[in-house]
């Protein structure tokens, strides 16, 4: 009887192989992050470019000079596939489960690269693995190229543009912190790094800052300690009323906007006023009466507080903001000014730029006089976009054959 037992890397090359092959690919990434304690530096304009030209071009010639090879068979293959997108999928789930960019990373995680997995080799060798392997694969099924084999072709080139675009342009995405103020316009930004950027191409200017919130709550607290007693929520708004613990709370008045005078709220609309209400508490069990004003007091006012018990205070919590936005002027190189509104998940789209609404002065609240900005640019994003496009028209074509046959 003959044994017919498949040697490990005799031709054709299966799973075995495959998983070896991505299993050292990784491991050969961490262990060049630990020696030499770098990460993968990205590439920029127009060096990227070339670098993608280069990459395309060689990928064709290479399987269009060696497809009958052993090596380029198993390469366009399911078992090089399998292996590869199990390694990918991996090193993307570790970013999950690890924190990525943690400034107190330290130890033997941190020198192999875990803390920052799309900054380290393991990264970049399984990146490179899976586009060589996808792109043989879309190659392979992409002669002759009609029928079912188009709709591959669009949806698996989509795939693979999305994730080479997105790879090469890293080293072309800004992302800038860019904070505004109403005396002047502000031409220049701070990258991740801290690092001043001043050729941004625009200058912008705050005009108005506005930020609506939600009614302040009421808590009952600990006068010494400061913890906070009850865990029922109540939010105090003009007439409304409810229980605290043993204490049932009425609102007899409330000003969005109030300054203490003597020992009285008044509703004056000026910087710094903060939310006041005046409010009845009566203990259930005793029948005990205490009101009296509090506040959660601003930058420029102190609070106000109401003294139920020893040891047991009213206290009203800042609001919490429920959306905010910044009026803006911006000016362009091209010689444009024009004002426009930023809210927070509505940014504003200037010369490239994506500009979003960041944060504000927590100190001044609603009476903030900055408003902070994040300023996107990434121009390879059309090509992803491009890319995911196609993956989807390929998907689509692919369930109008089948549903057709």
């Amino acid at each position: 009887m003959s044994n017919n037992k498949k040697i490990i890397w005799q031709y054709p090359w299966g799973y075995s192989e495959s998983f070896i092959i991505a299993i050292t690919l990784m491991i050969l990434g961490f262990a060049i992050n630990y020696i030499s304690k770098s990460t993968v530096s990205t590439i920029q304009w127009p060096l990227n470019l070339f670098f993608g030209i280069a990459i395309i071009i060689l990928l064709l010639l290479v399987y269009f000079l060696f497809k009958k090879k052993p090596f380029l068979k198993w390469l366009s293959g399911t078992p090089a596939a399998i292996s590869a997108i199990c390694l990918y999928t991996f090193l993307v789930l570790l970013m999950g489960f690890i924190p990525q960019g943690s400034p107190k990373a330290s130890g033997f995680i941190h020198e192999i690269g875990l803390y920052d997995i799309v900054s380290s080799h393991a990264f970049l060798f399984a990146q490179i693995y899976f586009l060589v392997v996808l792109g043989m694969v879309t190659l392979k099924r992409s002669f002759p190229l009609r029928g079912k084999n188009i709709a591959f072709f669009i949806n698996h080139f989509g795939l693979w543009l999305t994730l080479f675009a997105a790879s090469i342009g890293a080293g072309d995405l800004q992302r800038v912190t860019l904070t505004t103020n109403k005396t002047n316009a502000v031409y220049f930004g701070i990258n991740h790094k801290g690092e001043a950027i001043h050729d941004l191409g625009i200058a912008i200017q705050l005009k108005e800052f506005n930020i609506e919130e939600y009614p302040p709550k009421a808590f009952i607290i600990d006068d010494k300690s400061g913890t906070i007693l009850n865990e029922k929520l109540f939010y105090l708004e003009n007439g409304n009323s409810g229980e605290i613990m043993n204490w049932v709370i009425k609102v007899d008045d409330f000003f969005e906007y109030g300054i203490c005078m003597g020992d009285k709220f008044h509703p004056i609309y000026d910087i710094g006023a903060a939310p006041a209400a005046y409010v009845i508490a009566i203990n259930k069990k005793t029948k005990k009466v205490k009101e009296g004003w509090i506040s959660c007091g601003s930058f420029r006012f102190q609070g106000n507080f109401l003294k139920l018990s020893d040891g047991m205070i009213l206290v009203m919590a800042d609001p919490e903001p429920k959306r905010y936005s910044s009026k803006v002027k911006i000016y362009t190189t091209s010689g444009n000014v024009f004002e426009t509104t930023i809210e927070v998940n509505k940014p504003v789209t200037v010369d490239g730029w994506k500009i979003y609404q960041s944060d504000y002065n927590h100190d001044m609240g609603k009476w903030s006089d900055i408003s902070i900005l994040e300023l996107v640019k990434d121009p390879w994003i059309p090509v992803v976009y491009f890319g995911i496009f196609m993956l989807i028209v390929g998907a689509l074509y692919m369930f109008w054959i089948g549903n057709k046959k």
